[in-house]
């Protein structure tokens, strides 16, 4: 075990750095270890990933000297942000910054950034067919990820820059499933016209990450989209 490879998983406890943990795990034979950061080892969810054979470390976003210290002597990471824990978007250049530079600091060899497309380079902010939030932004959430790309760039970071999608699994925690109507029947409701959503499944996030891993420095520097 002494010679895996150590990748280091922002958000260990959350959807997407708990599935790749889950799939590193999996994989026995891999080559790779598990290295779940998490603001609370104590917590259930911490627990269960140390249990599964996770080396469970302490340290949060928000706070650089923590994350270098999680991110010492490791091979690579797996950096996500979380939104809506504070639905701002300068903590989430903020922590994303915080990632960046820690990432940068342990001279890390390979570097996962999951992020989303900036709507701005397609509905710019003087476009009125969306309303322009925060003076700065069209979809917030989006557009500040997409933004912090360039931490990564410009301070060299040998980046996968992951642009995921909507998880199946909001229909299920996080208010989009069906509601029912007037008429008493079940329906889901999106503002998309006839277009089609792209989605996956969360486990497979992490397992999509996991393959880009394996395949060495194959996907540094570019930009991989997913859903099925």
């Amino acid at each position: 075990m002494a010679d895996k490879k150590v990748i280091v998983v922002a958000g260990a406890t959350g959807a997407q750095g708990g599935s790749l943990v889950r799939a590193i795990l999996n994989d026995a034979e891999g080559g790779f270890r598990a290295r779940a950061i998490t603001r609370d080892a104590s917590s259930d969810k911490a627990k269960q990933l140390a249990e599964l054979g996770a080396d469970v470390v302490e340290a949060d976003v928000a706070d650089l000297e923590s994350l270098k210290k999680a991110f010492a002597g490791a091979y690579g990471a797996y950096c996500v942000t979380f939104f809506w824990d504070h639905f701002s978007p300068a903590k989430e250049l903020e922590h994303a910054n915080n990632l960046a530079t820690a990432a940068k600091d342990a001279n890390l060899k390979h570097v996962i950034w999951s992020t989303l497309e900036d709507t701005r380079n397609w509905v710019p902010l003087d476009d009125d067919r969306m309303p322009t939030l925060m003076e700065r932004y069209k979809v917030p959430h989006f557009d500040a990820k997409g933004e912090a790309n360039h931490f990564f760039a410009n301070l060299g970071v040998p980046t996968t820059f992951l642009l995921t999608s909507f998880y199946w699994e909001n229909f299920i925690y996080f208010g989009s499933g069906p509601q029912r109507g007037p008429d008493g029947k079940l329906s889901v409701t999106f503002p998309m016209g006839d277009k089609k959503l792209a989605s996956i499944g969360v486990e497979d996030i992490g397992k999509c990450a996991y393959g880009i891993f394996k395949k060495g420095l194959e996907y540094v520097g570019k930009t991989v989209a997913i859903s099925g």
